[in-house]
C-alpha cells in the first residue's frame, strides 16, 4: 500500500511539473490562469482550490497525509501569486505569497523537517523549480 500511495504522489508531482508551464503561458488571461490552477489542483490533490485557500494553513496542511501534498498546494498559491502581481493586484499577490509561505511553515511543523525537505526535493526534481517573481518595473 505504501508504494501504491508514493506512486499516486509522484503522478501527481509530474502532472504539476507538466501544468505548471501552461499556467505560465495564460498568465495573460485572469480567468483562463485561474480556471487552469483550480483544474490542476483537483487533478493532483482531488480537492478543489477555492475551498482549500478559504481555510487556515495549518488546518489545511491537516487534511494531507504526506508533505508533497502540501507543496503541491503551496506551489499553485505562488501561481496564483504570480498571476495576481502580473494583473497589479498587488495586495491579493502579497496575501497569497504569505499563504504559501505558511502552508510550506506549516509542513515542516506537522511532517518534520527531514520529510519536508525530501519533499521539497521531489518536487523541484519532477515540477521544477519556480522562476523567481521579477520586480514591478522590470
Amino acid at each position: 500500500m505504501p508504494s501504491l500511495r508514493h506512486a499516486f504522489l509522484l503522478t501527481a508531482v509530474r502532472e504539476l511539473g507538466r501544468s505548471v508551464p501552461d499556467i505560465a503561458r495564460t498568465r495573460g488571461s485572469w480567468d483562463a490562469c485561474l480556471e487552469r490552477i483550480r483544474e490542476v489542483c483537483i487533478t493532483t490533490l482531488g480537492m478543489e482550490y477555492d475551498t482549500l485557500a478559504r481555510f487556515d494553513a495549518r488546518s489545511v496542511v491537516g487534511l494531507f497525509a504526506h508533505p508533497e501534498q502540501a507543496r503541491i498546494l503551496a506551489r499553485l498559491v505562488d501561481e496564483r501569486a504570480r498571476l495576481c502581481e502580473a494583473h497589479g493586484r498587488y495586495a491579493d499577490a502579497l496575501a497569497d505569497s504569505v499563504y504559501a509561505g505558511q502552508l510550506l511553515m506549516c509542513s515542516r511543523a506537522r511532517f518534520g523537517l527531514p520529510r519536508d525537505a525530501r519533499a521539497a526535493d521531489v518536487l523541484e526534481r519532477e515540477a521544477g523549480a519556480p522562476s523567481p517573481l521579477p520586480f514591478a518595473g522590470e
